[in-house]
């Protein structure tokens, strides 16, 4: 009979030594692993010594879990909407600890959440909400509004991004869907993003100031804050003076020049002027020059700071009622 070690070698599978190499190179070869050495040059003597493999190697699978992820629903780690991050170790001047931390796109989903749980009126369809810009046929008629809403996206900077887009035409061209594909691109990115159906919202508005639990100055702060605000659809909503002077007026006020906005519409700038200066009280409240006056403030929040652009085509959301495959 063999010495004990003989007898436990025979036990080792084959070819696990060279497993084990590979693996070894692999921790070493690894991106991240290199960042690391980089980041923290008089930190890594035993980055990659055997009794810290387990902890580097669950970072790293961290690491290569989030540099994929899209979206909170396809998260692969543990736990759910956290990444590891590698921080120096305040008990051992020579090492290096790795811990987790929410990750971007959980924190501007509850940021969105915190948005969207002080504004009901949100309703905005599955299939807008869920548009990808993969999912948008990209006729001529709307070519120029998709690639500039794409070109937003990729060059979003938060803090530095200010313009937004003004997307008008008729109903069903698929404005909405545009909005929607930014929306899910951006909150891709970690960007905090809220849409509202601006007709709901007005209607809400107006209504919070009765409200005992809720107030129109909650509302207002929702929708002032937010790094990306989509209105959908202004320009349809029951308009009075005050919803046009105390709701959207102080909305667009705060925003311009500090946060990107976004619109669809079915009128142009010059038919939502009109709209902002025949509003349902009109002849009650002021006089015509007054109103006038009102209209051309609250352009001068829009115009500025949004690229005015035409979506065509046919109206798909009738068509779509008629056949259900294909892309929007």
């Amino acid at each position: 009979m063999g010495n004990l070690g003989d007898e436990l070698k025979k036990l080792i599978p084959k070819g696990f030594a060279e497993r084990k190499a590979a693996v070894i190179k692999r921790l070493k070869e690894h991106p991240e692993t290199k960042r690391i050495k980089e980041a923290f040059p008089d930190r890594v003597d035993n980055l990659t010594h055997p009794t810290n493999y387990g902890s580097l190697s669950r970072h790293l699978a961290s690491f290569d879990n989030c540099r994929g992820c899209k979206d909170l629903v396809g998260c692969q780690n543990d736990h759910k909407g956290h990444c590891s991050v590698v921080e120096e170790n305040p008990d051992d001047d020579k090492g290096l600890i790795y811990r987790l931390q929410k990750c971007p796109l959980l924190l501007s989903h509850e940021k969105q959440q915190k948005v969207m749980g002080k504004i009901k009126s949100h309703f905005i369809p599955d299939h807008i909400v869920n548009a990808t810009f993969e999912s948008i046929d990209l006729d001529s008629h709307r070519s120029a509004a998709i690639i500039k809403a794409m070109d937003l996206c990729e060059n979003f900077e938060v803090g530095k991004s200010k313009k937004g887009l003004y997307l008008y035409g008729q109903m069903g061209v698929g404005k909405s869907l545009i909005s929607g594909a930014i929306a899910q691109e951006l909150a891709s990115q970690g960007v905090d993003v809220a849409m509202v159906y601006v007709p709901d919202f007005m209607s809400e508005a107006k209504d919070a100031i009765g409200s005992k639990t809720e107030t129109v100055l909650s509302k207002l702060e929702a929708l002032q804050n937010v790094t990306v605000l989509i209105l959908d659809d202004i320009g349809a909503e029951y308009l009075t003076t005050w919803t046009r002077d105390e709701i959207l007026g102080p909305i667009l006020q705060r925003r311009m020049e500090r946060l990107v906005t976004i619109y669809t519409s079915n009128l142009t700038i010059k038919e939502l002027r009109q709209h902002l200066i025949n509003v349902k009280d009109a002849a009650k409240t002021m006089d015509q020059r007054q109103h006038e006056k009102k209209a051309e403030r609250i352009l001068e929040r829009i115009e500025p700071f949004a690229e005015v652009l035409h979506v065509g085509g046919r109206n798909r959301r009738r068509d779509n009622s008629h056949n259900t495959g294909g892309k929007l």
